[in-house]
């Protein structure tokens, strides 16, 4: 094994019936994805024991710190995950991206209504051209993999995956699929990952952040779907529920 703290880990991605849904084309339905900013912000749950299984909420804190450009604090964090074993999670267990993406969008609302409330759709990761629409407005998608240490010494090789069929996984984990700048490489679809800084057994810095050479879907290890988080008008908010839930309602 490549590694052998990696303790993190997701159940699994969980998706629910009552997730509002994102299809294309969003152009004609909520939300408006408006154009954000390349402001990337990383975090690491390697940092402290309590963190090291809680992939699900790092990635969640990660997709939530991209929109608004805010970097939460260890103490928010922890307050958090704290609160997620009050939501069913096992003490140092695994959990789902859904419960992860609800409490963390729930916690944002009560604590920074101030700076914008967020809600969160269902998206298909299969669907390449609405998958890259969501991309090129600098939105994360979060989402699940299957991982294995055949993918991870992929990426680790050139902080690129290039290859698309890494047979049976290991373990399953959260992270985000972005669009950034990688160095000498254009506009590029990437991961990034929940591992800031962290260095790999053998002393080596590990990839953080790395381009995808296929979309999702043609990778094995990749779920099928997703969740993004958009900026709601305090005001609006409910009414966007509503609607949402008479849409949703309609497309199944």
């Amino acid at each position: 094994m490549v590694e052998k703290d990696l303790e993190n880990g997701c159940l699994w991605l969980w998706e629910q019936e009552t997730d509002y849904l994102l299809c294309e084309w969003f152009e004609d339905n909520l939300p408006t994805l408006y154009q954000q900013d390349d402001v990337i912000f990383e975090y690491n749950q390697n940092d402290y024991p309590w963190s090291r299984k809680s992939c699900t909420i790092y990635s969640a804190v990660g997709a939530i710190s991209d929109l608004f450009n805010y970097e939460f604090t260890p103490e928010e964090i922890k307050e958090i995950d704290d609160i997620s074993y009050t939501w069913g999670r096992f003490k140092n267990s695994w959990w789902w991206v859904q419960s992860a993406v609800k409490l963390v969008a729930d916690w944002w609302n009560e604590h920074h209504a101030d700076l914008g409330k967020v809600a969160y759709y269902r998206i298909d990761v299969t669907n390449d051209k609405l998958v890259d629409a969501i991309l090129d407005k600098w939105y994360n998608i979060m989402t699940n993999i299957n991982w294995n240490t055949k993918y991870q010494l992929d990426y680790l090789k050139d902080a690129i995956v290039d290859e698309t069929d890494f047979g049976s996984s290991t373990y399953g984990h959260a992270l985000n699929l972005v669009t950034i700048n990688l160095k000498k490489i254009d506009w590029i679809m990437c991961v990034k990952d929940n591992y800031k800084w962290r260095t790999t057994n053998n002393g080596k810095l590990d990839c953080n952040i790395y381009s995808l050479m296929h979309y999702p879907r043609e990778i094995s290890v990749f779920g099928t779907s997703g969740y993004i988080y958009t900026k709601v008008a305090e005001d609006a908010l409910e009414e966007v529920k509503r609607l949402n839930e008479f849409r949703t309602n309609l497309l199944r």
